[in-house]
């Protein structure tokens, strides 16, 4: 019960935020997040020192090598990229990898320059001359991370100071080293709205004092009371201290391929991180490919605003076309800004009816929008009616207009398919984990009177009645399956379900439970269901009891397993994998409604 209870709690949180992250001022102080503080406090009223060393224009743009003074002591060697004109602008606090320098973010800070932001790119303390160079290994890693945070604490000063800049809209970009010292950096410094940490670990101090290689090597050449006091030097440093306090917005990249970074380290990181958060994985190894450097400045102008950014092709990560105070009061999760990783030619150019009124229950009025092709200016097209997923009453009527529920719809319709997008309501009664599923009776019956509806109109719409799929996402399963298991309709050809929840604590009834639904039924239609290898272990253990039944009763079950994909892989997995199980969808569908 307390393994399922933590799934459902994970669930909630992941996709929708309904649970959110107590507030730091009401959480129990951490001893660690004060010593943070203390170590990177320093006098604000002395002036940063600014030198410029050389300038030189790009075009429009300025890039100025400069220095600043320390509060530890030495310059501070960086570059600042300017665009023309007086602003304000947004600005951007960039930290290059162990591997690199300040050069790292020089074409990525001459991009946003384009759009009308600052950026600030400095160099590490161990990149930096003599005789201030400071080690990135070794025991004095607690002094090289202090150095570190509170040289970029500066820096969002030396920002700050220069009349150009808008105080307000700040953010910070850090790879490697400089995600590792992102979360520290987060929870010392509350001027920056929002951060962007590229595969780094939060938790060095754990890795130093258990983890293999290099960290055990450094254990076994130093006396344990040394090791113990160097350690303890280090903690307060660790990202997950200082991000757990912090109020900003936190996107977190991974790259699949990368060596220097496991994923479960990552993943630790970004659970630590408040609730207005993103961990989004790519292809390629530690040095980032360019689908993340486009999404980095997509994501930083959804939160710093600022202008188009010229050569990025279609941006994954946008703003929701939703702006209304109750939208942004909904606090919606960064992952409904996000499109499919996977895009179609003509998807945008997609003809959509929108808040179609499906069902009255009294005052309520249920709606659906309709996505048609132009294929169906010419003939009657086979419809495919989405289910969603779990949502939290506060969302229910914004989610059909969520970015992503829009890129997904456009991205099946521009292969030709009719796509309905009904808006169910939500199972979630109550706070209590009991309560949240009391409705999926309710839901259930949404979605089949969306399906009616849909048909009953289906002349209305161009739409072939008598060729349906239905599409299930995640808590979707719950409904969106019931159609397929219980006595399908000879109309119903196929379903499609991406990473479902198939069961519940305490049991749904049998005429709602789709394991025992698929027990009883004697003619299931065509199934294709994607299994994420990262999703929770309890919901995958659910979908591997239902494919095992299907297969014992030779269900026409098709199983497309993920192994390192994400729950909402096609969102949050920019790899290869995902756009294939994305095309296999799509050819199934078309295998089985156009026979």
């Amino acid at each position: 019960m307390h393994a399922h209870r933590l799934l459902l709690l994970h669930l909630l949180t992941l996709i929708w935020g309904l649970l959110m992250t107590t507030p730091a001022s009401a959480a129990t102080p951490d001893p660690l997040l004060t010593e943070l503080k203390r170590l990177t406090a320093y006098e604000a009223k002395e002036p940063p020192d600014v030198k410029e060393v050389r300038s030189e224009k790009r075009g429009d743009m300025t890039v100025t090598e400069l220095t600043y003074t320390s509060p530890l002591g030495g310059p501070v060697p960086a570059l600042l990229v300017r665009p023309s004109g007086k602003g304000p602008f947004p600005a951007v606090l960039f930290q290059h990898w162990g591997e690199g320098s300040k050069t790292e973010f020089l074409d990525e800070a001459l991009s946003l320059a384009h759009a009308g932001v600052v950026s600030l790119i400095i160099d590490a303390p161990f990149v930096r001359p003599d005789p201030w160079r400071k080690p990135v290994v070794g025991l004095q890693m607690g002094d090289t991370g202090r150095q570190a945070v509170v040289d970029l604490r500066r820096g969002v000063d030396v920002l700050t100071l220069r009349p150009e800049v808008d105080s307000k809209r700040l953010a910070y970009v850090g790879h490697s080293f400089g995600a590792t010292l992102g979360g520290a950096l987060a929870g010392a410094e509350p001027r920056l709205k929002a951060f962007v940490l590229m595969s780094g670990y939060g938790d060095v101090s754990e890795l130093l004092r258990n983890g293999p290689g290099p960290a055990e090597a450094l254990r076994k050449s130093t006396p344990p009371d040394k090791y113990e006091a160097f350690l303890k030097t280090l903690a307060p440093f660790d990202g997950i201290v200082g991000i757990r306090a912090a109020s900003a917005a936190f996107f977190f990249q991974y790259p699949r391929s990368d060596q220097a970074v496991p994923f479960d380290r990552m993943q630790k990181y970004f659970e630590a991180a408040p609730q207005t958060k993103l961990l989004k994985t790519y292809e390629g190894g530690h040095e980032f490919n360019e689908a993340a450097r486009r999404d980095r400045a997509q994501w930083l102008r959804t939160w710093l605003g600022f202008g188009e950014l010229p050569g990025l092709g279609l941006p994954m990560i946008a703003e929701s076309p939703i702006s209304s105070p109750a939208w942004k009061a909904a606090q919606a999760p960064e992952v409904v800004k996000l499109r499919p990783v996977l895009t179609m030619p003509g998807m945008e150019e997609i003809e959509v009816r929108k808040d179609i009124v499906y069902k009255r229950a009294g005052p309520q009025e249920l709606k659906l929008d309709i996505y048609i092709p132009d294929v169906a200016k010419r003939r009657t097209v086979p419809v495919v009616v989405l289910a969603h997923g779990l949502v939290p009453p506060n969302m229910v009527p914004f989610l059909k207009d969520t970015t992503s529920f829009i890129g997904e719809a456009r991205w099946l319709a521009a292969h030709g398919l009719i796509v309905a997008v009904p808006e169910l309501g939500t199972p979630i009664r109550g706070p209590e984990p009991a309560q949240w599923f009391t409705g999926v009776p309710d839901v259930a019956a949404n979605f089949q009177d969306a399906i009616a509806f849909v048909r009953r109109e289906a002349a209305t719409y161009r739409i072939d009645p008598e060729k349906v799929a239905v599409m299930a996402l995640s808590g979707g399963g719950l409904w969106g399956l019931t159609p397929a298991l219980n006595d399908p309709p000879p109309y119903l050809k196929c379903a499609v379900a991406w990473y479902p929840l198939l069961g519940t604590l305490p049991p749904l009834p049998s005429e709602l439970n789709p394991l025992e639904l698929l027990r009883k039924t004697q003619k299931p239609v065509p199934m294709l269901l994607v299994r994420a290898g990262r999703d929770m272990p309890q919901l995958n253990a659910v979908i591997d009891a239902f494919v095992k039944e299907a297969r014992s009763h030779n269900a026409p079950l098709t199983l497309l397993e993920l192994p390192e994909a994400q729950h909402s892989f096609e969102l949050l997995d920019d790899v290869e994998s995902s756009r294939d199980a994305m095309r296999r969808t799509a050819a199934f569908l078309n295998e089985h409604l156009r026979p």
